[in-house]
């Protein structure tokens, strides 16, 4: 969070190893720079320190290396006639005038496109050596500029959380930047867990059109050059160090894991199959073969189409080769492999393409936080402890960006829940698509949120955060973590529901809060509870017993300690889908849990009996659930159990099985059609139907894509 930071080091991730063994020898020195508000604070309403603005931001640059230049015209002038008096050592200036010596590169921390041209300008005009522009989410706005400096790019996979990354468009950026001719790597910006980096490779295939190779070079060789080392690593090349990793699959590939990690010809790490899954876990040695297609035409407006010639996904049955799919006003009337085309249909050629039902995320904040760091951007977190009385979907914002964003990645509906206090309020089902949000919702209350004690915070999880591990302002500001603000506890929890089970048998005057408790004890509403541990979950089965509340558990990543006594009482879980990219990715609760246990959970419920489907818990993160969810099959998923968590298991837990999940007769014609594996990243997306519309496939990513694109003119 300062403009110039600290010297920092180039190493190898040699587990255990003296410090002095992770250096890589020859790398160069690197120091840290910073952009944006993480230095400005802008948004603070406490904080006075200089500089407080981009302008400033630069004024400090310039005013810090125009002092160096002269610090080293006075050593200059010393060491040329000894006979003056030796200059005062200053270690500051030092390490300014070793950058200006291009001595030190510059990795420098930011996220506008005018700020980083900033420094790319002050580079030309000072002479320092730029490794890499990092985050770096709106350079693919200046990609002409940057591939004529020699600038390089390392982005991460990020929109969300404030307001100066919104124009970020991630694995799309990275698809600009490289074709412009940007040295492009990906980074994770994190420092525990287990990354999905690889993955982040491949969307750059579907989102902007590179090839194998391209991609693979976005996590290779590409960084290797940024950091000024690719003379030793990055490549497979006679001579270099022997840093070298065996995969189950193509590393490119959602059905596929690391097996076997060298560095510098030693091993550092082996799979271990803790669990016992490799051996029913799906692997793809091979990349199916990809032609990349942008801009599908949508099918006419009509009352009736008929989806001919794909292979047909019905989830509650068997695949359907060359079959066929009619919808009519919304829903699906027919499907089969002889089925007759309805005079006046607009047919959709499908042929050689897969059909499934619309993916559902199970737990999202989509409609009710546009981005972070803004009050006025979120209606997701209400203060107080108790708020069962409010709706999620009342405050739906219809135009939000992460809407289409989301759904042109093949998530047709979504569960958006207010979060903070210790019981929310009621979370939604909203199809992500229609005019007004009582249009979008098929389940306005979907069950009750609450917060048990000893879990991540709000729901929602952890909180959005701006880079400084407090969550994101407009989180703090809307109440913080909820359990540090509204002291909750077991007992808390208990006292209320004792509350409004005693004003559900008398009461003389009406309290909205209450009166929203009781269809919880009528069991016609679930109880969401947010878990972490398997304390937690145990408290939690045992309260559901003595209230005879249906219950539901989110997150809940040690459920598969409790898995048998989850079963034994009929209780689903919705987990956040592995596969994250970012900071604290994929992360156990236990350090004595196996490192892939995020990944293995699902097979581990299954395996059990445990009804589960799966979410993002994340506004941003949405877009990525298809490929996060499939994941798992690498672990000991099955495909088919995979696709019926994230449609009809999901469906049902969230109450809404009888319109959604499968391609039935009778429900909403929610419909994805790929031309190949719709959660494989070698494949695009074609046609989308919400509702049994055809919808765009067309969003603030693919906007900004197309016309930065244009500006490269490719």
């Amino acid at each position: 969070a300062n403009p110039v930071g600290a010297e920092s080091l180039v190493i190898k991730l040699k587990y255990q190893r003296p410090a002095e063994e992770l250096l890589v020898p020859g790398a160069p020195r690197m120091i840290k720079f910073a952009l944006g508000e993480n230095v400005t604070r802008s948004g603070s309403t406490t904080s006075q320190r200089f500089p407080r603005t981009r302008t400033g931001v630069e004024a400090v640059y310039r005013r810090a290396f125009t002092e160096a230049r002269e610090y080293m015209k006075r050593w200059d002038a010393y060491n040329a006639d000894r006979t003056k008096p030796m200059p005062q050592r200053d270690l500051r200036l030092e390490t300014l005038a070793d950058i200006l010596r291009r001595k030190v590169w510059i990795q420098c921390h930011g996220y506008r496109a005018d700020e980083h041209l900033m420094l790319v300008r002050l580079s030309q005009e000072f002479g320092f050596k730029i490794g890499a522009l990092q985050h770096a989410v709106e350079t693919y706005k200046i990609a002409p500029e940057l591939a004529k400096a020699g600038v390089g790019v390392s982005v991460f996979d990020e929109w969300g959380p404030k307001l100066e990354i919104y124009d970020g468009i991630s694995a799309y950026a990275a698809a600009v930047l490289n074709k412009a001719g940007v040295l492009t790597s990906f980074h994770t910006d994190g420092t525990n867990g287990t990354t999905a980096l690889h993955i982040n490779a491949a969307k750059a295939m579907r989102c902007g059109g590179l090839n194998e190779q391209q991609a693979l070079q976005l996590i290779t060789i590409n960084g290797a050059k940024e950091l000024g080392i690719d003379h030793r690593t990055g490549s497979i090349d006679v001579g270099k160090d022997a840093d070298i990793v065996i995969w189950n699959g193509h590393p490119l590939s959602v059905y596929s894991r690391v097996n076997t990690t060298l560095i510098d010809g030693e091993v550092y790490f082996q799979e271990r199959d803790a669990f016992g899954l490799t051996a029913k876990s799906t692997f793809k040695t091979k990349l199916d073969p990809f032609k990349y297609v942008p801009n599908t035409p949508v099918p006419p407006k009509a009352s009736t189409y008929a989806i001919v010639g794909g292979t047909v996904h019905p989830v509650t049955g068997a695949t359907i080769p060359n079959g066929t799919v009619v919808v009519r006003n919304g829903k699906i009337v027919a499907v089969g492999s002889k089925v007759a085309i309805p005079a006046g249909a607009v047919m959709v050629n499908a042929k050689g393409m897969q059909v499934y039902p619309g993916f559902i995320d199970a737990g999202t904040t989509i409609g009710l936080t546009e981005f972070g760091q803004v009050g006025q951007a979120t209606d997701a977190r209400e203060l107080g402890s108790f708020q069962p009385d409010i709706v999620a979907s009342t405050g739906v914002n219809v135009q939000s960006e992460h809407i289409p964003v989301t759904r042109v990645q093949g998530v047709t509906t979504v569960f958006t829940m207010p979060m903070g206090g210790t019981v929310s309020g009621h979370g939604s089902v909203l199809n992500l698509f229609g005019g007004s949000s009582e249009l979008m919702t098929l389940n306005r209350k979907a069950g009750l949120m609450v917060n048990w004690p000893g879990g991540r915070g709000g729901f929602g999880g952890e909180m959005e955060d701006d880079g400084d591990n407090r969550g994101s302002d407009a989180d703090l500001l809307a109440g913080g973590t909820a359990f540090a603000q509204a002291g909750g506890s077991s007992n808390s929890v208990s006292e209320f529901f004792d509350k409004a089970a005693k004003y559900g048998r008398e009461h003389t005057k009406t309290d909205l809060a209450l009166e929203a408790m009781q269809p919880v004890f009528r069991r016609q509403v679930p109880v969401f509870f947010r878990a972490n541990t398997a304390s937690s979950i145990r408290d939690i089965v045992a309260f559901a017993k003595k209230y005879n509340i249906r219950a539901v558990l989110v997150g809940a990543p040690d459920a598969w300690k409790e898995a048998k006594l989850l079963a034994d009482n009929n209780i689903p879980v919705i987990l956040e889908a592995a596969g994250k990219a970012l900071l604290g990715a994929n992360d156990v609760v236990s350090d004595y849990d196996p490192y892939d246990t995020p990944y293995a959970a699902p097979a581990l419920l299954k395996k059990a009996g445990v009804k589960f489907c799966f979410m993002t818990d994340s506004y941003s993160e949405a877009m990525n659930l298809p490929h996060r969810a499939a994941e798992s099959c690498a672990y000991g998923l099955s495909k088919n159990d995979m696709v019926r968590a994230l449609t009809l298991d999901a469906a049902e837990i969230l109450g809404v099985g009888n319109k959604i999940g499968s391609i039935t007769p009778g429900k909403l014609g929610n419909l994805v059609i790929s031309d190949g594996d719709p959660f494989e990243l070698t494949s695009n997306i074609r046609y989308l139907f919400i509702d049994g519309k055809p919808v765009p496939l067309v969003s603030k990513h693919t906007r900004l894509r197309d016309q930065y694109l244009d500006r490269i003119g490719n």
